[in-house]
């Protein structure tokens, strides 16, 4: 049964000028009690803040859910990217942007991958309150007292002084890790896939400090998008160096990222690993294999004639590692939305592998636990077509009571198994170095 509203909901909006901390107004909104549920989002030379909840579409298991903006739906799944976007666009809202997650579970909907974890699959909320900061100012949308939003961002409150939580993390997978590397190997040089990602997982107990956590993390490290969110019994932070997919005015791109080497101690060091990246066969092959495969799944939903690769072969770094880094991107046909490129795109080359499908079998059969959020997407998608999803790795997780992080490593019959581990221990610390915990 779906009951609706006949008028369209309208957000009031007004505009403050001058530049403001995003986290500092997050922190004061969250005191003043406008919201708790939350998703801050950090790109392209701006901050979003959404809270609060308009209307929510929800992916479990076997059910995708619409509730709020007066409407309340219930239905099995079967395409659920495709049913999120009919949900989502039949909402009696005026110029809505939904914030949230695709959990790389989602991937059992449309692949052999058969894992699923116990937490929502997706989840996107329409906030009653949004906040878009850029250098110009900020553009603030509510459904709520436009006032009192307003107030939260003329207030000087200082942060706590937020201190890392020190964990000690033992190798005690290193065997297990390593054992599913080699046999990947085997099956790699037995022509059965040409690559496939790998991760461990490391489970914690105790809640994180959300705020806390992110607030640390941008001290220490760069990306190209940054996030955190609470959505009830699920919350991510996270510093995410690789953008599953951006649409602006129908052309969508993606950035693969593949090649790694660590950060070195000293500017020399950092030179020799990045030289490395262009002459070392493995990390050039795999990079070259992934931007292939993008270009392919591009070209699957883009005019042709579009169709092009964009500042190949790049280096990206950031505070433990650096990539290899392409961009590859089109104008989406006509008859094709977000939705039909997220569905092609998703899961990401770089954390699934080539080709696709058979590494997603491989990927199920070695990896012990169902991947959750981690290696899915978080950001933002629009009634307009547009669209700001990253892929999320570098980051944290909150499930119910239990904290999780997770890492893996590209494996091609070049790789060393022992290498793998160490490349997964050095990307896990960009986030297991930088935990608040609540006490």
């Amino acid at each position: 049964m779906v009951i609706e509203f006949k008028t369209a909901i309208k957000y009031r909006e007004t505009f403050v000028p001058g530049q403001r901390e995003a986290i500092v107004v997050l922190n004061n909104l969250l005191q003043a009690g406008i919201f708790t549920q939350y998703v801050m989002y950090e790109g392209k030379n701006e901050v979003r803040i959404a809270g609060g909840e308009l209307a929510k579409v929800v992916v479990t298991q076997d059910k995708i859910l619409l509730e709020g903006a007066g409407k309340s739906s219930v239905e099995a799944v079967s395409d659920p990217f495709k049913q999120v976007e009919t949900l989502l666009n039949s909402l009696p809202i005026e110029d809505w942007t939904a914030y949230g997650y695709t959990a790389f579970d989602l991937a059992r909907f449309y692949s052999s991958y058969a894992k699923v974890s116990q937490q929502s699959l997706c989840h996107f909320l329409i906030p009653e309150t949004e906040l878009h900061f850029t250098k110009q100012g900020v553009r603030i949308k509510t459904t709520q007292s436009l006032d009192l939003v307003r107030r939260q961002l003329f207030i000087e409150s200082q942060l706590p002084n937020y201190q890392a939580t020190i964990f000690n993390i033992n190798e005690s997978d290193r065997e297990q890790y390593q054992n599913c590397v080699s046999t990947l190997i085997e099956a790699i040089k037995n022509a059965r896939l040409h690559k496939a990602i790998i991760s461990r997982s490391v489970k914690l107990s105790g809640k994180l400090d959300i705020l806390g956590t992110y607030v640390l993390g941008t001290k220490t490290n760069n990306s190209a998008r940054s996030y955190c969110l609470n959505l009830g019994d699920v919350g991510a932070v996270g510093f995410s160096p690789e953008t599953l997919m951006e649409v602006r005015d129908g052309f969508v791109i993606t950035n693969p990222l593949a090649g790694t080497r660590p950060r070195g101690v000293s500017i020399e060091e950092d030179i020799k690993f990045n030289n490395e990246l262009f002459t070392d066969a493995k990390e050039v092959k795999e990079h070259s294999l992934s931007v292939w495969l993008a270009q392919d799944e591009i070209a699957a939903v883009c005019v042709p004639e579009t169709v092009q690769i964009l500042n190949f072969m790049e280096v990206k770094q950031y505070r433990c590692v650096q990539h290899l880094s392409s961009r590859v991107g089109g104008q989406l046909k006509a008859d094709h939305t977000l939705w039909d490129a997220l569905k092609v795109l998703f899961p990401g080359i770089t954390v699934s592998g080539i080709n696709k499908e058979k590494a997603l079998e491989w990927i199920d059969r070695l990896e012990t636990e169902p991947r959750g959020i981690y290696a899915g997407s978080i950001g933002w998608v629009n009634s307009q077509g547009e669209a700001d999803l990253a892929i999320a790795i570098r980051s944290v997780y909150q499930y119910g009571d239990r904290i999780h992080l997770n890492a893996g490593a590209g494996i091609v019959a070049e790789s060393v198994p022992q290498h793998e581990y160490i490349e997964s221990i050095n990307k896990m610390n960009t986030m297991l170095n930088n935990l608040v915990v609540k006490d």
